[in-house]
């Protein structure tokens, strides 16, 4: 009856998960997850607002498993929401993220949070503004050049009142954008040394030049040779 369960919740999880990754033109876009047990804590989303316009989101929710899952759908639920409250809510990162932060420290008990990574990337300008609640910043990538997106503030969900900044950049042809969860540079091998960012990041500048989708895969699948086993500590 457990499994049963469990099988349920997998699936509806599922569907939580964009179900098509949306088409913009020139962008590719790619994501994946590998949970560490039935369900995931770790969550994504492309959410697209216009032909051109598009919001991004990565998050961990503390702890795994069903507790996590049921977080992680409460936040998928306020996110999308808050992106499709107003014509420009989406484009405010930093009062968005506030807005989630408020409504996850109301709607969940004292040890409960995320982090999350927000961002909203408009087509038309090649602009994409953004806002780290406490996540792993993700690597944006412009030939030789590495930077992380880290403008922010902390985890959403701990405080009431938390002041959130938002970064913008400009983003150049060619150019890539990693954002990943912890369980995917914590894979540790058999001398308990992490894959690590460094590892992720050579693995990115290896790599950069694929399509979006073998990327995402090879990205994952390093981690995995890294650790030289299937078995996961964590949700990828």
């Amino acid at each position: 009856k457990l499994e049963n369960e469990l099988t349920i919740a997998r699936e509806v999880q599922g569907q939580l998960f964009p179900q098509a990754i949306p088409a913009l033109p020139g962008v590719q876009l790619a994501a994946v997850c590998h949970a560490a047990r039935v369900v995931s804590g770790d969550y994504y989303d492309f959410i697209k607002i216009g032909p051109n316009q598009l919001a991004i989101a990565i998050a961990d929710i503390s702890g795994k498993g069903i507790s996590a899952a049921l977080l992680m759908a409460s936040l998928q639920a306020a996110l999308r929401s808050q992106v499709l409250l107003g014509k420009d809510t989406w484009r405010n990162t930093a009062e968005l993220v506030s807005r989630l932060n408020l409504h996850l420290f109301r709607n969940t008990s004292a040890d409960r949070y995320a982090t999350l990574f927000y961002a909203a990337y408009d087509g038309n300008t090649r602009t994409l503004t953004y806002t780290n609640a406490g996540h792993l910043p993700p690597f944006h990538v412009v030939g030789d050049r590495v930077s992380k997106l880290e403008e922010g503030g902390m985890v959403v969900g701990l405080f009431e009142d938390v002041p959130y900044d938002q970064g913008v950049i400009q983003i150049e042809a060619r150019s890539l954008l990693v954002a990943y969860s912890d369980g995917l540079i914590e894979s540790e091998n058999v001398y308990g040394e992490q894959f690590g960012q460094k590892g992720l990041l050579d693995e990115i500048l290896r790599q950069r030049s694929k399509p979006a989708r073998y990327l995402a895969d090879a990205l994952v699948q390093a981690a995995e040779v890294w650790a030289g086993t299937p078995e996961q500590a964590d949700d990828m």
